[in-house]
């Protein structure tokens, strides 16, 4: 009898530990690593964790490789380059190696998935090429000039944005050729 009691606590509490997370993950996309940890800020405890994190792998709640496509994509549609993208994979809790992987092989000119998006999503260096355009109409609209200082400017705003060098380089190229920097 104490031994069925102590099951039938056990289940309970898996039943709770798998309601909460049900909860959590119903309200948008997330990561296994921030289930995980909203079950443990949550005090359930390790194995009730684990049976819950297999359930929701079971039915696909949590996919980190889906969630890293999900992400990139949208981060795409913000503006983001791939740097910042994967840095703020990694800070939602998803491995390093699941998003180089998931990544490597979402990119692949090979794949048909990301030949269907390809077109909707501007390349990498278009997307900085718009931020940085952006920026250059805003600021020549105030009457301001281009200079040095407002090229660099743009620099500081293309490496927040997660795009590296040669891409900044490249879109600062563009944008010297389109707004002639003034001299003093």
């Amino acid at each position: 009898k104490d031994v069925r009691q102590r099951r039938q606590v056990i289940l309970m509490s898996i039943e709770k530990c798998k309601s909460a997370a049900l909860r959590y993950v119903s309200l948008r996309l997330r990561s296994q690593g921030q289930v995980e940890d909203y079950l443990i800020r949550k005090e359930f405890d390790s194995e009730e964790i684990e049976i819950v994190l297999s359930f929701l792998r079971e039915y696909r709640y949590v996919d980190d490789q889906y969630f890293c496509i999900s992400y990139y994509k949208e981060g795409c549609r913000k503006g983001r380059g791939l740097r910042r993208i994967e840095q703020e994979l990694e800070r939602r809790k998803v491995p390093r190696s699941v998003i180089r992987e998931t990544l490597d092989e979402f990119l692949s000119d090979e794949n048909p998935d990301y030949q269907d998006i390809r077109d909707d999503l501007l390349t990498e260096k278009e997307r900085a090429l718009k931020a940085a355009r952006k920026m250059a109409e805003n600021h020549v609209s105030e009457g301001r000039r281009t200079d040095k200082n407002f090229m660099a400017k743009v620099g500081r705003r293309l490496i927040s944005l997660g795009y590296g060098s040669d891409i900044i380089y490249g879109v600062i190229g563009i944008l010297m050729k389109e707004y002639p920097m003034t001299r003093d």
